[in-house]
């Protein structure tokens, strides 16, 4: 199913690269596109009321990158509420939503493709919640797991964020785990 959904989007599939600390998608404008990842890291996220940023997942090499949310909402013009920020340089492709979604509407196979793809994010969505509901040090192992040498390639205060922790908690539990 992946490899035909894949050959019946490419004609819509146009290169970008970004370097670090380039935005994707900002808060305030309506999605337009989603990307695919051929290298790099990408990160997702929200500010709070606050001013607090929170991470809500990364996007590595080979995976779709979009805020879904957003992109549903951008059908009726209203304005994406998370960002989506390239943490590495990334290299991929983009393609127009709009165009994308008329093409699900079309074939029944990239049909089929999207909601497999849309449950598969349901499912993850909601393991993410509840790793949220365990202490700080067991969402890191779960961070680790989830996202094996991610760690290494973006700074920590990022992955505080991820974790929903300050940076210096962060170098506490850090300086912890070293000492095991």
């Amino acid at each position: 199913m992946y490899d035909e959904a894949s050959r019946l989007l490419a004609p819509l599939a146009t290169p970008f690269s970004l370097r670090k600390g380039e935005y994707l998608q900002r808060i305030g404008t309506p999605a337009q596109y989603v990307h695919w990842l051929h290298s790099g890291v990408a990160r997702t996220g929200f500010i709070t009321e606050s001013g607090n940023e929170v991470t809500l997942h990364f996007q590595t090499d080979g995976e779709p990158v979009a805020a879904h949310d957003d992109l549903l909402r951008s059908r009726d013009a209203h304005p994406a509420m998370n960002f989506v920020v390239a943490e590495t340089a990334i290299h991929g492709y983009r393609l127009d939503w709009a165009q994308v979604s008329e093409a699900y509407q079309q074939n029944s196979q990239l049909r089929d493709y999207y909601l497999a793809a849309a449950q598969n994010s349901i499912i993850e969505q909601s393991r993410r919640l509840y790793l949220n509901a365990s202490p700080a040090q067991g969402r890191l192992t779960a961070f680790r797991r989830e996202y094996p040498g991610l760690e290494q390639r973006i700074s920590q205060k990022v992955v505080a964020s991820f974790l929903g922790i300050t940076p210096q908690y962060m170098s506490q539990l850090l300086r912890q785990d070293g000492s095991k």
